[in-house]
């Protein structure tokens, strides 16, 4: 369904990076949760076309009454496109089904939310140590295995065997590059992935919203087994990276990046990076897929992003963090088929 564009607009006062208020969350453990979605175009208008590097293939409006439902800021999918797991700014799992019709994005079901829990096997009350921006796979078993989540506010990079506790396993750390924690405030790590195949394998990659280099660039890091390479990745136009994707095969990412300029207007962009260039100082602009604005695309906030391949080819899909301002703000999905040159 179509929100008026006054709405979507109106949205954007507060769609920068405000911290979402804690809730009773913390007391709870996972449980099922009713999501109800509604289909959403893409381009406000039929005569706005895409750029040739992908194509739309289906969009979602999320809402739930569960009251800590939102904020949904990392993304991840399973190899075969049918299942999803997110992580939101407030310490929680998301995880469910895809449903499809017609090759389509069409609906999710089997939806569970729980705490995201600590060393301890506790749930977290402060904000600064809840906040989590990514999440992924961290080998080819994909969300049948680990996964690993970056956390922004106290910056840090963990582990959990869900292939093996669900949604209920406690924290491990894994061990990250001191250079994570030297960006501004609430502007560290924001974007996530580990290598399971490729000329990176094992390797993790993490790059940041707003730690800067001094010539600007965006700073990010690939390491392994104590060894760590710093990367540049040169900013475009005015778009902060908020997710990666690392493309089946190891051998590219695509950033998700998002623009916010006052007092108005949010963007969402796409870029592709080959990891010959992630291992230079400096990646080059990459290949643009996407940017666009409010103006002509039905986007929100958009922060999480996960890439796989099924029968369609190589599947982009994006969520939105509410931030929990739900009377003007939308948890929404988007998928995208990457059409390769």
């Amino acid at each position: 369904m179509r929100r008026p564009f006054v709405a979507a607009i109106g949205m954007a006062f507060l769609i920068c990076i405000a911290p979402s208020p804690l809730s009773s969350v913390f007391a709870k453990d996972e449980h099922s949760v009713s999501v109800s979605s509604n289909l959403r175009g893409f381009a406000r208008s039929q005569s706005t076309n895409l750029p040739a590097a992908i194509s739309f293939l289906g969009g979602l409006t999320l809402r739930s009454d569960d009251e800590d439902f939102g904020g949904f800021s990392g993304l991840e999918v399973s190899s075969d496109g049918k299942r999803f797991l997110s992580v939101s700014d407030q310490g929680n799992w998301l995880s469910g089904q895809f449903v499809y019709k017609n090759g389509k994005l069409a609906g999710v079901s089997d939806t569970r939310m729980a705490p995201i829990l600590n060393t301890r096997g506790e749930a977290e009350t402060e904000k600064s140590r809840v906040d989590a921006e990514a999440v992924a796979a961290w080998n080819s078993k994909g969300l049948d295995g680990k996964v690993i989540v970056g956390f922004e506010r106290r910056e840090r990079v963990e582990q959990f065997n869900l292939g093996k506790h669900g949604l209920s396993d406690r924290a491990e750390p894994i061990k990250s590059p001191k250079a994570l924690s030297q960006g501004r405030n609430n502007g560290e790590l924001e974007a996530l992935g580990r290598f399971a195949e490729g000329p990176l394998k094992g390797w993790i990659i993490a790059i940041s919203e707003r730690n800067q280099a001094g010539d600007d660039t965006l700073r990010g890091w690939l390491w392994r087994k104590g060894k760590t390479h710093e990367f540049h990745i040169p900013q475009h136009e005015d778009y902060r990276i908020t997710g990666l994707a690392i493309l089946p095969g190891g051998r590219e990412i695509v950033t998700l990046e998002r623009s916010f300029v006052k007092p108005v207007f949010v963007g969402m962009a796409m870029r592709k990076f080959r990891v010959d260039d992630l291992q230079k100082d400096n990646t080059g602009n990459g290949q643009l897929l996407f940017t666009g604005k409010i103006t002509s695309y039905q986007i929100d906030n958009m922060e999480g992003i996960a890439a796989h391949e099924d029968e369609r080819g190589i599947i982009l899909t994006v969520i939105s963090d509410d931030n929990f301002n739900r009377s003007i703000q939308l948890t929404v999905l988007f998928q995208f088929r990457l059409n390769q040159d």
